[in-house]
């Protein structure tokens, strides 16, 4: 059943779809979206002393930290070990962010991994980021 009301972040991760089947990635902290549109400065000298803009091209990106955990396959998750193989390989994948509960908000598509950052801080939890820039449309469907 679809969550209802105010969402709690919790609730929502990254996922890397894996032959059909989205596969969470595992201990996750938070999990951020950003869309955005270009603008084209279409300024003429019949404006009124005011800028004009048209809309330009679309582009999203997705960001998640969590804390590092080097097996391969944590549980029925990925590790964030496979995120770093992934941007090493250079190969596209697809991205899911959404909750689990059917019928909530799941953002997906085509995307490459363009940064992975490993933090080993002396006697404290070991952390990783991850940034991926979308390649292409954006799907905006439920899960």
């Amino acid at each position: 059943m679809a969550t209802t009301g105010l969402v709690n972040g919790t609730l929502v991760a990254l996922w890397k779809d894996i032959a059909g089947v989205p596969t969470k990635v595992a201990n996750l902290t938070s999990t951020d979206f950003e869309f955005s549109k270009d603008t084209i400065d279409a300024t003429n000298k019949d404006g009124a002393g005011y800028k004009e803009f048209l809309v330009g091209l679309s582009s999203w990106t997705m960001n998640a930290e969590g804390i590092f955990e080097e097996d391969a396959g944590v549980g029925t998750n990925i590790s964030a070990k496979e995120l770093l193989d992934d941007i090493i390989a250079g190969a596209p994948i697809t991205a899911v962010m959404s909750s689990a509960e059917s019928g909530d908000l799941k953002l997906s598509g085509s995307a490459v991994i363009t940064s992975f950052s490993w933090n080993a801080p002396v006697n404290d939890v070991s952390t990783f980021s991850v940034s991926l820039q979308g390649s292409g449309a954006l799907t905006v469907g439920t899960v």
